[in-house]
């Protein structure tokens, strides 16, 4: 398997992935990533043999100086998808996108990482707090 930085041609596959896998209120598409652009090492795959097993999404992210002198942090970053193709989940993937990302950031100078994880994605959230990551605020949803 090989974690790499995505390519143009990985765009199918990983909105594929995305649709299908990861945990969020509306479809993605090709113009939901164009923010990689402006931070291209952000977007990164786990591949083999050429077929892609997962991607992680990231990017810097500007917060408020008050939560930031909060978080004892200069620069944040923000992890806004994740997604392993169940046939291949509990083999680390997730964990090693997710570090290959902190990897990026940590060369970007960010030195804090936010994220927003679904109440139902119970896998991601074990990755997620087995890196390290811990609750910060409950966004919490009613409808009229």
């Amino acid at each position: 398997m090989n974690i790499r930085r995505f390519e143009t041609n990985d765009m199918a596959a990983v909105i594929q992935l995305a649709n299908e896998y990861a945990e969020f209120d509306a479809s993605i598409t090709e113009a939901d990533l164009a923010i990689s652009r402006s931070f291209p090492d952000g977007l990164i795959v786990a591949e083999d043999c050429g077929h892609i097993l997962g991607f992680v999404f990231g990017h810097p992210r500007d917060v408020p100086a008050a939560a930031l002198e909060r978080w004892g942090a200069t620069s944040t970053g923000y992890v806004e998808l994740l997604a392993v193709h169940p046939n291949y989940r509990n083999r680390g993937i997730g964990t090693r996108l997710v570090k290959e990302l902190f990897g990026a950031f940590k060369r970007a100078g960010v030195d804090y990482v936010t994220l927003h994880c679904p109440a139902e994605a119970g896998e991601a959230k074990r990755v997620y707090e087995e890196l390290g990551f811990h609750v910060l605020a409950y966004e919490m949803g009613m409808k009229l």
